[in-house]
């Protein structure tokens, strides 16, 4: 899976903090990561990753929330985060309607049909085109969406109640049927990436036009926090069939969400306009969303992406460059907001083919890599070193927990004892086009180099390097994750045999994951997974090596957005004073 995020090393010019506090300057804005190279989000989003609610909780019930951003009464019982609270950023007065928002994203997206989507990119759109069945308010509580209410009498059943009343942009009516339709595409399409996500649902009864029921094979843990992403994410049947083959460059009509599509000009932009009768208002009564509409323009290069800020090209941005941190967050020409992230920055290695098909020189470069001096030296210490999937603020992380040391004598004793002592030559492919990428990757060159591995990099557009590690063509990738909010969410589709996208397989790590979805059980979910972060440690076809923060770059004119630590942009409640 490839990224983009950014940590912190051990001391340098900046050291943030990743506790409870969140910088807030006056202004607006969304969440996303510092850049690193976009990211693949087929698996994964997000600050700290929480607990899931549990699959045996009775009922969640009561009147559904309509207000945005966050969800009122019924809120499923558990995401809690252990860490920054996302943050939003004061108004100014009354919001105000009409207007369009500039915004960036760090490449062009490649699918804006929820079913194939990969990257996290394509996120920042799908979320403001189409609504899911959950939600997660800014602290990454599960709360109500197009499901007002539900219902788990035992823990392979939940019954949802649905919000009546919600139309697709197309006109036709959501409703039970169309919830059945949606996950049983999900379920069974050839094309669909969604299988491991949802793949526990068995069976999906429609009761009633406003009351479905969801049959799992086994108790199912993650499941409602799959359901908050794509999984969950209910699409026209209609515009969808309409659409054929070219649904997923053209989803006109396709989504119940805030914005409708209207085009997408590849690698120029992508345009959304205003929902006229969207179902959610805000604490006053009003209609969302307040914009006319949005526009989203691809800019790789994170550097140019935050001069297009400070020239009011772009209105909002989750690109910075760790060199301007600093500089951005004193400043006041840009509001700034921060929060922890859910995911991880890695670098991707393939081990079904030489030479990192043996493990002793997969752990000689993890071992190679010198976490902190990347850190310090590319990320200005900004965000956290990383030994695995899981973030400091997510339940199954062990602060203690730390396998390589970045010690070239001892990456050497792993290349004897792999059959390579005078070293080996291995090719690392890079997103082209960005400044900061080409600098870290040249930096893991060097501190590779100190133990003999001698590293050529090759840089490729990122559409062909996607596609690359999808079918398994690369020795090493610079990859990344954004992170779900759920730890399964962030190693399952990774690290299990036979997920989409994953080359790796070990049936003792396997078990740990098939076992900590079954369970909702905390301690015991947090004990198979710290038992699976050494299994994969161990045999390193992932080198993680930074926990990235989330950010939102703003123009002052710009008020009412909210940060979520998931990284994605949401524009229901932004407006323009």
């Amino acid at each position: 899976m490839t990224g983009h995020d950014r940590a912190n090393g051990s001391s340098s010019h900046i050291h943030i903090r990743l506790g409870r506090r969140t910088l807030l300057r006056r202004g607006a804005a969304s969440g996303a990561a510092i850049a690193l190279g976009a990211l693949l989000a087929a698996c994964g989003g997000g600050s700290a990753a929480t607990d899931t609610p549990k699959p045996a909780a009775s009922s969640v019930t009561g009147g559904a929330p309509t207000t945005a951003p966050t969800g009122a009464t019924n809120v499923a019982p558990a995401a809690t985060v252990a860490g920054n609270a996302a943050t939003t950023a004061p108004n100014a007065g009354t919001p105000k309607k009409g207007g369009t928002i500039k915004a960036e994203i760090n490449s062009d997206v490649q699918n804006l049909d929820p079913m194939p989507s990969t990257l996290l990119v394509d996120r920042q759109v799908l979320y403001n085109i189409y609504d899911s069945l959950v939600a997660i308010d800014k602290d990454l509580k599960i709360i109500p969406s197009l499901a007002e209410s539900w219902q788990t009498p035992d823990p392979k059943t939940y019954i949802f109640k649905l919000r009546q009343g919600v139309k697709y942009h197309d006109g036709t009516d959501f409703d039970a049927a169309s919830v059945k339709w949606n996950i049983e595409r999900y379920l069974t399409d050839k094309k669909s990436l969604r299988g491991p996500e949802i793949g526990f649902v068995q069976t999906v009864e429609v009761m009633d036009p406003a009351t479905v029921k969801f049959n799992l094979k086994a108790p199912f843990a993650p499941l409602l926090a799959n359901l908050v992403d794509r999984a969950g994410m209910m699409v026209s049947q209609k515009a969808a069939e309409a659409g054929g083959a070219d649904f997923t460059r053209k989803p006109l009509g396709a989504g119940t969400g805030a914005f409708k599509f209207v085009e997408w000009v590849k690698d120029d932009h992508i345009t959304l306009e205003r929902n006229p009768t969207y179902w959610k208002k805000d604490a006053g009564g009003t209609a969302l969303p307040y914009l006319d509409k949005v526009t989203i323009r691809p800019i790789v290069d994170a550097t140019v992406a935050l001069t297009n800020v400070k020239t009011g090209d772009i209105d909002v941005s989750h690109y910075l460059p760790a060199k301007d941190y600093a500089t951005v967050k004193a400043g006041k020409e840009i509001i700034l907001q921060e929060t922890t992230g859910l995911g991880y920055a890695s670098i991707a290695l393939n081990v079904r083919d030489e030479p990192f098909n043996k493990k002793e020189l997969r752990q000689a470069f993890a071992e190679a890599l010198d976490r902190d001096q990347l850190l310090k030296t590319i990320f200005f210490n900004v965000g956290k070193p990383a030994y695995s999937a899981f973030p400091p603020s997510n339940f199954a992380h062990d602060p203690n927990f730390k396998p390589y040391t970045g010690s070239a004598t001892k990456a050497k004793e792993y290349l004897k004892a792999g059959g390579k002592p005078d070293g080996f030559t291995c090719e690392m492919k890079i997103r082209s086009g960005d400044t900061e990428t080409s600098q870290l990757a040249q930096l893991v060159k060097d501190q590779v180099a100190k133990a003999g591995i001698t590293m050529n990099l090759v840089q490729i557009d990122y559409p062909t390097l996607v596609a690359d590690q999808q079918a398994g063509k690369y020795q090493a990738n610079l990859t990344g994750w954004s992170g779900r909010i759920d730890p399964d969410g962030n190693v399952y589709n990774q690290l299990h045999t036979g997920t989409p996208n994953n080359l790796y397989s070990n049936p003792q790590v396997d078990d740990l994951l098939d076992r900590a979805r079954a369970t909702s059980d905390q301690a015991q979910r947090k004990e198979l997974y710290q038992q699976l972060q050494k299994l994969v440690a161990d045999d390193a076809p992932t080198v993680y090596y930074q926990h990235p923060l989330s950010f939102l770059l703003a123009r002052p004119a710009v008020q009412g957005m909210v940060l979520y630590p998931d990284a994605i942009m949401r524009f229901e409640t932004g407006w323009l004073r």
